[in-house]
């Protein structure tokens, strides 16, 4: 457990803090806020871009057009529900939330449709009536992913519980982890027979960032169980989601300072004790060092442990040498003239496939440089936020940071005519291959702008601009290195790669690092506050 009590060092700003956050993504902010809510700790959070939030933040552009950088849709977002109780808990109730449609996917692949729909029960049956050879298989298939989602609920459990019981848990996912811990292609080839069936269950593999081939069948497991019972939108966008948690931030006393890219961890006598920070509003302006008596570090584990600490701080240093390749991706922004629901959209999204082989479509990724695209997932903003302005759309799609790292050097929005050019082919070919499914799709836009991974890399400092922070193969759960605490005393982890990828299990990655400062029956107390603030909540609403 952390000391307590704040640093009495004055910082730059004259404040003392009891801890400092780098990073302001979805961990971060619900570290923050919970140490906040439920230790009245003062938490400074440090952020690089010129917006907090990370990929929870939102822009905008002339015309009234709103984007979201990475919150598309997420689960479990109905009241009563666990991850609802959270996001109430650590936004003081401060977002509210848009049921999606009640088909909330559309896989498309070559000669198939499928249309996924709220309920286990229901889309056990949509895959039944497509496959009716296979209904035995897909029956079993929903039984092991609610299995190994269940080992992924003790593997986090492992991490915030103390021992001894943290070693019975430890010793029940170790006996059970040969379904949770093969590759998600192991588990289809060896429990499905048609190819065909295989790809549909696999599409959305995006959303965890590896193909089937690569990916861990829990980390499948954990994204496809967490849609099951439908999606949500935040109403206002993801930026309500970062607004409203740093407003409980502040009211403890903490601070949230945009364009303040920490660049070392501050260590002595072995334990960390603050940061340096260089200052991002001017390049000359030197750089400044905060301490506080815990760190709590957002900036993913290579990051943190590769970029901001010295080698020799690190036993395990060597295992970092080379990170897996992780999912690299291009966001294609579209500004929309009339409003989608022409062309029958309703809020839904789509994802489109050239062929039932995601792991051939993930190597040919690249392809989009040369006007064909493999894949894309097409999203509307602007439908699933009642309080949207004006109409918008978001294409995604997998492609390599190497590609462009000759421009790696170049200034952001000055990068030159070949980066463009590389730009406006790959736009091209997202938009051929949409307008394919959706004739006069093309004729709705007004605006486009494309981000690649250089543009991640520029915002977030992510390594080579990945989205999910350290890619979620099976080798990934079997290093005992992922969790909130850190070899180095007082220095702790947050967000994805303290839990798993994605905006939800971020904010757990959040609650597993404040359960550990908070003590043995930390996690315990967090999750009894939620529902307490939730029953409240709801009972409040309701009068």
């Amino acid at each position: 457990m952390a000391p307590s009590g704040a640093s009495e060092t004055l910082n730059p700003r004259g404040h003392s803090y009891d801890a400092i956050v780098i990073g302001s993504g979805m961990g971060a902010l619900a570290f923050a806020s919970i140490m906040a809510k439920l230790r009245k700790w003062r938490v400074l959070v440090l952020e690089r871009h010129f917006k907090i939030g990370g990929f929870t933040h939102t822009f905008s552009r002339p015309g009234g057009w709103t984007w979201d950088v990475g919150v598309h849709y997420i689960g479990e977002m109905g009241r009563g529900m666990t991850g609802r109780r959270l996001f109430d808990f650590i936004t003081d109730g401060g977002v509210d939330w848009s049921p999606m449609p009640d088909v909330y996917d559309v896989f498309v692949y070559p000669g198939l449709t499928v249309k996924v729909p709220k309920g286990r029960a229901n889309f056990e049956r949509t895959l039944a009536e497509a496959f009716p050879a296979e209904k035995q298989a897909i029956g079993e298939y929903f039984r092991d992913i609610k299995r190994a989602a269940n080992w992924f609920t003790r593997h986090i459990m492992a991490m915030v519980t103390p021992q001894p019981l943290s070693w019975i848990v430890q010793a029940i996912n170790r006996y059970s982890e040969n379904v949770a811990l093969q590759t998600t292609q192991q588990y289809l080839e060896s429990h499905i027979r048609d190819p065909r069936l295989r790809a549909v269950l696999a599409s959305q593999w995006a959303d965890y960032g590896l193909p089937p081939g690569r990916s861990a069948f829990v980390t499948h497991a954990v994204i496809v169980t967490h849609y099951l019972n439908g999606a949500w939108y935040p109403v206002g966008g993801a930026g309500e989601i970062a607004k409203a948690a740093s407003s409980v931030i502040r009211k403890a006393g903490g601070e949230l300072l945009m364009g303040h890219e920490v660049t070392k961890i501050i260590l002595e006598r072995g334990q960390a004790v603050g940061v340096e920070v260089q200052p991002k509003k001017r390049k000359d302006e030197p750089r400044q060092e905060f301490r506080a008596p815990v760190i709590v570090s957002d900036a993913g584990a290579w990051n943190t442990f590769t970029r901001l600490l010295p080698s020799e701080a690190i036993p395990f240093r060597a295992e970092l040498e080379t990170l897996p390749e992780g999912l690299e991706a291009v966001e294609l922004f579209l500004g929309l003239k009339r409003d989608p629901r022409e062309l029958g959209f309703q809020g839904e999204n789509y994802w489109i496939f050239s062929s039932f082989d995601h792991d051939q479509i993930c190597a040919g990724r690249n392809d989009l440089l040369d006007g064909r695209a493999p894949m894309a997932y097409l999203s509307f903003p602007s439908l699933k936020d009642p309080q949207a302005r004006s109409h918008t759309a978001e294409i995604v799609a997998p492609f390599t940071y190497r590609t462009l790292e000759a421009f790696h050097e170049e200034p952001w929005k000055r990068r030159g005519t070949d980066y463009e050019s590389a730009k406006s082919r790959i736009t091209q070919a997202l938009l051929d291959l949409v307008e394919q499914q959706h004739p006069g799709f093309r004729d709705l836009i007004a605006y486009a702008e494309l981000a690649t991974p250089l543009t991640f890399e520029y915002f977030t400092g992510a390594p080579s601009g990945t989205i999910y922070g350290y890619p979620a193969t099976p080798d990934r759960f079997r290093k005992t290195w992922f969790t909130p605490e850190t070899p180095i005393r007082n220095l702790y982890l947050t967000g994805a790669d303290a839990a798993i990828l994605g905006v939800m299990s971020a904010l757990m990655g959040g609650v597993a690092a404040a359960s550990t400062l908070l003590g043995s029956v930390g996690f315990i107390e967090i999750m009894r506050s939620a529902k307490s603030f939730s029953s409240t909540n709801s009972a409040a609403a309701k009068g």
